[in-house]
């Protein structure tokens, strides 16, 4: 039974600790979206223009340090 319990608390926390790592949520083109897919839709859009480049696009959070 403690097996059982201890196999519950771990499964538990690492759910938790996922929960904790959900990509951050933006706002882009007046919708809400995770930073992956804003950068895949920026990069998409780029590469449309400049269909000779093979894009690859970034967002990061800057820090006034």
């Amino acid at each position: 039974m403690k097996k059982k319990m201890l196999v519950v608390g771990i499964l538990g926390a690492s759910l938790l600790g996922l929960a904790a790592c959900e990509e951050q949520k933006i706002t882009y083109q007046e919708k809400r979206m995770s930073v992956s897919e804003a950068e895949e839709r920026i990069a998409d859009q780029l590469e449309v223009e400049n269909p000779d480049l093979d894009l690859e696009v970034s967002i990061s959070e800057e820090s006034d340090d």
